[in-house]
């Protein structure tokens, strides 16, 4: 007959307790808003369209997922599509009580890009597709102004350090779960 280990029980209850209030002090300050807009990337020199949310940590810190598409310029027969995918992290500054928010932003991002390429083979002129992505990092500034509790605007300049180096601006809507 073995005995149970009592140290491994009492670890488990120890961490299912801290992870439950950790959960629920999140909860306390968590605001979640969803929403998108419209974006124009400058290296590709074409708008997209974006959705985005935003998870308060704190009143201060946010963590923001999101997608953009955008619809390039065509280069050789092709449009130069990109899709970018994100995640950063925001810090608010209250300017005008309740009303004005401007944020630095840090984040990380992948993008998918997909081009044209024209080649000459001595006679031969050609074109084919091509696709690529990449990992980068986003560095930027925004600022979020609020009509009410439930509904505010943002607007997002960012450059893109990565493979495909791009300056980026979003703007659109949210709205507070």
């Amino acid at each position: 007959m073995t005995l149970p280990n009592y140290n491994s029980i009492k670890n488990k209850i120890a961490f299912l307790t801290c992870a439950t209030m950790l959960l629920f002090g999140l909860q306390a300050h968590a605001q979640i808003s969803i929403g998108g807009g419209i974006g124009y990337n400058g290296e590709i020199s074409g708008p997209g369209i974006t959705g985005k949310a935003e998870f308060g940590i704190t009143e201060e810190i946010a963590i923001s997922p999101g997608i953009t598409y955008f619809f390039g310029s065509k280069l050789y027969g092709y449009n130069r599509n990109l899709l970018a995918v994100d995640v950063n992290a925001l810090y608010f500054f209250e300017i005008i009580e309740s009303k004005l928010q401007i944020y630095p932003l840090l984040g990380v991002n992948y993008s998918n890009y997909k081009t044209g390429v024209s080649s000459y083979y001595g006679y031969y002129y050609g074109s084919s597709k091509v696709s690529d992505n990449a990992f980068g990092a986003n560095i930027g500034a925004g600022a979020k102004y609020s009509f009410s509790e439930k509904l505010s605007v943002y607007l997002e300049p960012k450059y893109v350090a990565s493979e495909f180096d791009q300056v980026v601006v979003n703007a659109g809507i949210l709205f507070q779960l």
